[in-house]
């Protein structure tokens, strides 16, 4: 057992007020609303839902959790490789099962198809987008489900890019195309919509509903290990913590 979670699970049997300076570590990348770096002192800080869940988790364990803003991939491989203990946001799928112990679903949310106001184009079913360039965010959670539903579907052009800020900023810029729409979910972009002032985005329709857990690495976090950072997060979902958190952001509890 690594000695930073044997530190963690004697501290759950000691009086209350024992302390320690073990760590468990995290990481996330840039996903406003759900994750994001803060705007106030300290500058660049992660910031968000997730990242106060997680707060509220760790100081109910009575550890330190610093967490990590990295691009996608690269937190992606540091938690699969176990470098670090844990990643958020994370979806169910199976490569994710397989690489990581996953909380419940904590927040709901939606992939919306995105296109410039002039189109008109709008959004009924995956076959709508035969013969039209769809640009997604990935390889990520988004770019799964969305491989998923264009399995059957004929002479489309798939752009992955690197970042859901960028992959906005190039749909409102013309940059795919006449035909060229976008698959973000729904919660980041109305946030990059507003925050970014692209006025001349629509939301064309619905891919699907998702829903976002919190993921803790099987290269570096036992089954036991994982049971009790799980029991203390249920204790706050139960108690009404997790619910109130994910509402002062605007968004929908998964449970």
């Amino acid at each position: 057992m690594p000695v930073r979670w044997t530190a963690m699970l004697l501290a759950l049997a000691l009086p209350v007020g024992y302390s320690h300076a073990e760590q468990v570590r995290f990481v996330t990348e840039d996903f406003p609303p759900f994750t994001f770096a803060a705007t106030t002192a300290p500058i660049d800080t992660p910031a968000g839902p997730f990242v106060d869940v997680i707060g509220a988790v760790c100081a109910q364990l009575r550890i330190d959790c610093p967490i990590q803003l990295l691009p996608w991939r690269r937190a992606l491989a540091l938690a699969e490789g176990g470098e670090v203990d844990g990643i958020f946001t994370v979806i169910r799928s199976p490569e994710r099962e397989r690489a990581f112990h996953l909380t419940r679903m904590l927040v709901t949310s939606r992939y919306g198809v995105y296109a410039r106001s002039a189109s008109r184009f709008v959004f009924h079913r995956p076959e709508d987008l035969a013969g039209r360039t769809v640009a997604v965010y990935g390889p990520s959670g988004t770019s799964f489900v969305l491989g998923q539903h264009l399995t059957k579907v004929a002479d489309v052009e798939l752009i992955l890019e690197s970042d859901n800020r960028r992959l906005m900023r190039m749909l409102q810029a013309g940059r795919f195309g006449e035909q060229g729409v976008a698959v973000v979910n729904q919660d980041v972009a109305w946030h990059l919509i507003e925050q970014e002032r692209l006025a001349d985005i629509h939301e064309a329709g619905e891919l699907q509903a998702v829903s976002y857990a919190i993921g803790l690495s099987r290269a570096a976090v036992s089954e036991a290990e994982f049971k009790r950072f799980n029991q203390a997060l249920e204790s706050l979902i139960a108690d009404g913590t997790v619910s109130r958190i994910l509402r002062r952001y605007g968004l929908q509890p998964a449970f």
